[in-house]
């Protein structure tokens, strides 16, 4: 008896989406010149970041010739060098120079696919189809918004664990009690709301309000307040609290890479409004609530299942679920249906 029968059969759909692959200030540690080239992974595609002629750009990580990967090479110019015989690639993905003949054509194999790039909130993403270009980089509340005094991109962390289990996590009322009592939530209030949720512009939104009397319980440094979720489709989250302590707002922002079906690689940003709070403040108590969360997630297996038994309050993640069921049957039945699932607005809250 098969007893995990996956959620989504088909993962392509994903490839419509943008997602992201590595920080500016990783591309800039790479080498002396922070020009990088560098390698990343997304949906199991190798993929190698450089700066080339000041753009950021994105091609397969791998040599025409004879398949080395162009992300353990260096940066000539313009170019990418590949390390095993010096071939050249542009930033469209072109060989431009071939220096064992460099007097003959160039063979128009010779070139490793390139995708399109983006650098938004200080971190690179990467969207591997954009034959349909339906898809927008998620939405952060924090960039370019004159009240937040400090807007922190932390540094990556990986989990081996799939991207729509993190989204989970992060979304999931039910397990504060559980995973999170004293850090984040009082394990007294393990009954979770179930709240109005609509799909808006490809993103959920919905809002919670916890009891404000779990103040005295927790540190202070706990982000205890009513909480908006934006989380544009398909494993970004826009969190805006606004603080019970201080009347303040404070933002949680993550998104989930999905290197593989059973890896993901996540970016977070966090920003506030106090302009003498060291950053390693906030920092260092995400990372405390993360220690919580990990080795609870790398317990379940990688991918969604049909088999796992859901109740009522877990409203937000079968309402996720089914979307991604949507998006991935739309996207088999071409641009036009994918476009109606991804975008037709459901609003439950008025």
């Amino acid at each position: 008896m098969n007893i995990h029968r996956p959620l989504v059969e088909d993962q392509s759909y994903l490839r419509h989406f943008w997602h992201p692959v590595c920080t500016l200030d990783e591309l800039k540690q790479s080498n002396p010149d922070g020009v990088g080239p560098i390698g990343a992974v997304l949906l199991d595609e190798p993929l190698v970041i450089a700066r080339l002629d000041g753009e950021v750009v994105a091609m397969r990580d791998r040599c025409a010739h004879r398949f080395a990967k162009l992300s353990a090479g260096k940066i000539i110019g313009s170019r990418i060098q590949c390390p095993y015989h010096g071939w050249e690639y542009g930033a469209s993905g072109k060989c431009e120079l071939i220096p064992a003949c460099p007097n003959d054509p160039i063979p128009k194999k010779a070139m490793t696919p390139g995708y399109d790039c983006r650098v938004k909130y200080d971190i690179v993403w990467v969207r591997l189809d954009s034959s349909w270009d339906l898809t927008e980089v998620p939405y952060c509340s924090a960039w370019d918004n004159p009240e937040f005094e400090r807007v922190i991109v932390a540094q990556p962390y990986d989990w081996d664990s799939s991207s729509e289990r993190r989204w989970e996590n992060f979304t999931d009322f039910s397990h504060f009690a559980y995973v999170h009592p004293g850090t984040l939530y009082d394990p007294a209030y393990s009954e979770p709301a179930i709240v109005p949720i609509d799909r808006v512009g490809g993103e959920m939104q919905f809002f919670m309000e916890p009891g404000k009397d779990m103040l005295d319980t927790l540190p202070p440094e706990s982000p205890l307040g009513s909480w908006t979720y934006r989380a544009a489709m398909p494993f970004s989250i826009n969190l805006d609290i606004r603080l019970y302590k201080t009347g303040k707002p404070f933002l949680l922002w993550t998104t989930s890479s999905p290197v593989s079906h059973d890896r993901c690689r996540n970016f977070m940003i966090i920003a506030h409004t106090d302009a003498e709070l060291p950053d390693e403040e906030p920092l260092n108590f995400q990372k405390i609530v993360l220690a919580e969360d990990q080795p609870v997630i790398e317990t379940q297996p990688g991918g969604l299942s049909l088999e796992e038994v859901s109740l009522p309050t877990d409203k937000v993640s079968n309402q996720y679920r089914k979307w991604l069921r949507e998006l991935a049957n739309a996207a088999s039945n071409g641009k036009e249906a994918f476009e109606h699932a991804l975008l037709t607005d459901i609003v439950e809250s008025r």
